[in-house]
């Protein structure tokens, strides 16, 4: 550590961080053999002396292929403890399915973010356990998937109170340059050159007798760098200490460092030079068995030749097969010809492969060897593959898959099943060509049933994507050639051609022409008639007489990875089964967040937002809908499918009185695609905004534009086709009557037809702004349409709209009671801006309103009452942060809000949860009971 106390002190500054419970990240950067790994050894060795718990792990050029490498090494000192299984609790259980020897089960939906949620969970209740430093060096040669776990973990160091401290090497290529680069941008160390002092010191250490010529000579040759500096001197023990001596030995760098690490194993017994080499092929601290074999040394014989090599500086000082530095590992390796390392690594592979351990392992020495037509590495590949996949590294499966087509697989059944996996990893990282290697695949098998099970894997991946087009033409690639196809799987594929056709306006007619006659030998037809059903402007009958079948025998279930279960959702939203959907979407968000799948939840959150809206609870919905979002804007998800999830939040931030945050949502979100089904949603939710902004005209040319995009899709109910009635309003405002009392009269029509509360309710209303005589009996029809109903968010309007048309017909004392359900209601819920209306209202109408709660369960934001809700179950702060993805730093900041306003001191006293349950249901009980009044 000679000359290195500045940069030593930067990274105690880590260790004192975690001593106080806070985190670090910090990267040491500099060039090979600068020192960077004597700095993180010194780092280390402080750490432990402390009692800093320090995970380590080492980058390596072959390892850059073994999916979560490096994050293997870090937990491995712990996987074999007592205390392995409390760290793995909760849903840190997916990182041990991910770190263990046996993989989770294929096919699990969002591997890929499950793993690195379970990795994230484990790192967080280490640091809750003890304190602790993760320290990795060689972060350039990390495998892709460490490299995003640690990018998560550097996000929120503060919050897991670990240090991350890594080293790079600069110059160095990574594997995925932009992730590198967001750990790089943090604080970081750079090593620069040893000053002439220092690098004197350690001439001196070396060589006693050194004059100060001799050490300044050989520093200005090594450039300042250590390693090379400490090789220079390897090579000059024993001859004259002069300056010309170092000037005869020439400028040392890493090919000088191969010629001396040749020239030392030719002075060294038989056997070392074969180990040595054995070893660079091998990679990182390979087991002796291995290394003995594939030198063809006896165990014994090749544990003494080790030692030689440790004494010779070509091994590093410690138990374990380790070469002495990554530029000597280079030089053996690269010393080889490419033939003889292509032969080398191929039977490395057969070695570790024969001897059962993870094929994961084993595949990377494959990927350096030739092509040789063995279908034993075929099978390795595919096996490796497979892994990879199963354990969220769909990137390495593609790698290894595209080395077994190299190989070639000979087999046309093999080589088409290693074409569909390809596609279907592609597919899940929306790696460009996945749609055209899914299209090859299904043309390439011929038989049917095989065909088939392709077309509807890829088509499902696919979709999920967002691709719907190339799903719907995988599918009809079988569907237009059925011969031999047995009708269930034809059943299946029908259904999801037309779930997917609903997002878009231009493949609506192969979903109806698929509708008029559908294949019924499994009844997921139902799930899609009965939406179209809805979506033509049918009942609530029709819907649940077509979807109930289905829903209660729970068949959806067993379709993994389906677009049916959206369009059941959607269906029910619309017939206003609000109850049903809540039930449904939570327990789909808690089950995903459990499993770590941050895609899945989202999608069950933003059809959660469209209900919670509906039934007025608008806080919660805007939480929903906006976690949908910005999960689906980090995931570049296709603007039609991000629609979905805006519209709701953009309507929920309006009625929360926050239209400067709908509209920066709106700013945020991509260009509105023309053809998709979902654009005149987020048309109707902008003019619902606009109309708030004062701005009329821009409102009714969106209104008008959804107008005309609705018709194209030929879809019409009422609760979902809203344009109608939201342009009255902005009509009037722009005189223009005569139109409004047009759409009115069509509103109305749709509305009686679907027979749902809150579209009639909406007609009603918007006819009570027509109808100046007929005002207060249409209001009291609205009031009385929605009482009841599941339409929670309709019924505050009808309410406040009759208070208000009460109290301008000089009815004051009758209007205070309609005007005080729809503030108790609106306020209960989050509606802000309609609570602040009432309140005014009320005002003027002479009553004084209460105030907003500020104590007890109304008083809770929907951020303090989900956290609440989870801590009554027993969540500790930290599995409450996991579960919610926040910082615990938040948890803590809404517990102790919610704490106040509850009245409870803290979560130890026995008796909190069940306090803040009772309280709850004594608020829900009480605005129950004012939801239930007429008005």
């Amino acid at each position: 550590m000679i000359g290195r106390d500045a940069e030593l002190a930067v990274l105690v500054t880590a260790l004192d961080a975690v001593a106080a419970g806070d985190g670090a990240l910090l990267v040491v950067e500099g060039p090979a053999g600068i020192g960077k790994t004597t700095l993180l050894d010194a780092t280390a060795a402080r750490a432990r002396h402390r009692g800093i718990t320090v995970l380590r792990a080492r980058g390596n050029p072959l390892e850059r292929d073994f999916p979560f490498g490096i994050a293997r090494q870090l937990f491995a000192p712990l996987q074999t403890g007592p205390s392995w299984p409390d760290l793995c609790r909760g849903p840190a259980a997916l990182a041990d399915r991910v770190l263990g020897a046996v993989p989770p089960p294929a096919g699990a939906a969002d591997a890929t973010a499950a793993a690195a949620h379970g990795l994230f969970c484990l790192t967080a209740n280490q640091a809750a356990a003890r304190r602790t430093v993760l320290c990795v060096d060689d972060l350039h040669w990390a495998d892709l998937p460490s490299l995003r776990w640690l990018v998560g973990v550097a996000r929120r160091v503060d919050d897991l109170g670990v240090a991350l401290v890594a080293a790079v090497r600069t110059g160095v290529p990574s594997e995925d340059p932009g992730v590198l680069g967001e750990l790089l941008a943090g604080a970081s160390v750079r090593l620069g050159p040893l000053p002439p002092g220092p690098a004197a010191a350690l001439v001196r250490a070396a060589l006693p007798t050194a004059g100060p010529a001799f050490a300044d000579a050989c520093h200005q040759a090594a450039a300042g760098n250590p390693f090379l500096l400490g090789a220079l001197l390897a090579q000059l023990a024993g001859g004259p200490m002069t300056p010309d001596a170092v000037a005869a030995a020439g400028t040392p760098g890493p090919e000088r460092v191969g010629r001396w690490v040749d020239q030392q194993l030719r002075t060294l017994p038989d056997g070392c030079a074969e180990l040595a080499r054995t070893l660079a092929v091998l990679g990182p601290a390979p087991q002796p068995r291995h290394a003995a074999a594939l030198a063809g040394l006896d165990l014994d014989r090749a544990a003494v030749l080790a030692d030689t090599l440790r004494a010779a500086g070509i091994l590093a000082p410690t138990e374990t097969l380790a070469l002495a530095h990554p530029i000597v590992a280079t030089a053996l390796h690269d010393g080889l010809g490419p033939g003889e390392r292509g032969v080398r690594h191929a039977r490395a592979a057969r070695l570790l492969a024969a001897d059962g351990g993870d094929p994961a392992r084993a595949a990377p020495h494959l990927l350096r060897a030739a092509p040789a037509g063995d279908p034993a590495a075929v099978a390795l590949l595919r096996a490796a593959a497979e892994r990879s996949t199963a354990r969220g590294a769909p990137e390495a499966a593609a790698t290894f898959l595209r080395r077994a087509l190299a190989e070639p697989p000979g087999d046309p059944e093999v080589d088409a099943a290693i074409r569909l996996d390809l596609a279907l990893a592609l597919a899940a990282e929306r790696r460009p060509g996945a749609t055209e290697l899914a299209r090859e695949v299904v043309a390439r098998i011929h038989a049917p049933a095989a065909r088939a099970d392709a077309a509807l894997r890829c088509g499902r991946g696919l979709a999920l994507t967002g691709d719907g087009a190339a799903a719907i033409e995988l599918y009809r690639m079988v569907l237009d050639d059925p011969a031999g196809v047995p009708e269930p799987a034809l059943a299946r594929l029908e259904a999801e051609l037309v779930a997917a056709a609903w997002t878009d306006r231009r493949t609506l007619p192969l979903l109806r022409a698929a509708l008029r006659r559908p294949r019924t030998a499994v009844p997921l037809w139902r799930v899609n008639a009965a939406t179209a059903a809805v979506f033509a402007g049918g009942t609530a009958a029709d819907c649940h007489a077509l979807l109930d079948p289905v829903l209660d025998d729970d068949l959806l279930a067993a379709e993994p990875d389906s677009l049916l279960p959206t369009v059941a959702t959607i269906g029910l939203i619309l017939v206003e089964d609000l109850d049903r959907v809540r039930a449904m979407c939570r327990a789909a968000v808690v089950a995903a967040e459990e499993r770590g799948w941050p895609s899945t939840a989202a999608h069950g959150r933003f059809l959660l937002a469209h209900a919670l809206l509906a039934a007025g609870e608008v806080g919660p919905a805007a939480a929903e809908a906006g976690a949908a979002v910005a999960f689906k804007l980090r995931g570049a998800t296709p603007a039609g499918a991000l629609q979905w999830a805006l519209a709701p939040l953009v309507d929920a931030l309006v009625e929360a009185g926050r239209p400067a945050e709908a509209e920066a949502a709106l700013a945020e979100a991509r260009e509105l695609p023309p053809d998709a089904v979902s654009t005149p949603m987020v048309l109707q939710s902008r003019a619902r905004l606009r109309l708030v902004q004062g701005r009329p005209r821009e409102a009714l040319e969106d209104l008008r534009e959804a107008g005309v995009r609705w018709a194209a899709a030929e879809v019409v109910h009422p609760g979902l086709v809203t344009w109608r009635a939201d342009a009255v309003a902005p009509l009037l405002a722009l005189g223009e009557r005569t139109e409004a009392a047009r759409l009115v009269r069509e509103h109305a029509e749709l509305a009686e037809r679907a027979g749902t509360a809150g579209p009639r309710a909406a007609a009603l209303r918007a006819a009570a702004l027509l109808d100046r005589g007929g005002r207060i009996d249409l209001l009291r029809a609205a009031v009385r349409e929605t009482a009841g109903s599941p339409a929670r968010l309709a019924y505050a309007y009808a309410l406040f709209d009759l208070g208000c048309a009460l109290r301008r017909a000089n009815q004051r004392t009758e209007a205070r009671e309609p005007l005080r359900a729809a503030l108790d209601i609106a306020a209960a819920g989050g509606a802000q801006r309609l609570a602040g209306r009432a309140r005014d209202e009320l005002h003027a109408a002479g009553a004084r309103p209460r105030r907003d709660a500020v104590r007890g369960p109304d008083a809770l934001t929907d951020g303090e009452q989900r956290v609440a809700d989870l801590a009554a179950r027993g969540l500790t702060n930290r599995e409450i942060a996991e579960r919610l993805t926040v910082s615990r730093r938040t948890v803590e900041t809404h517990l102790a809000h919610a704490y106040q306003k509850l009245r409870i001191h803290s979560r130890a006293a026995p008796t909190a949860a069940r306090c803040r349950r009772r309280a709850s249901d004594r608020g829900t009980a009480r605005r129950r009971a004012r939801h239930s009044s007429p008005g």
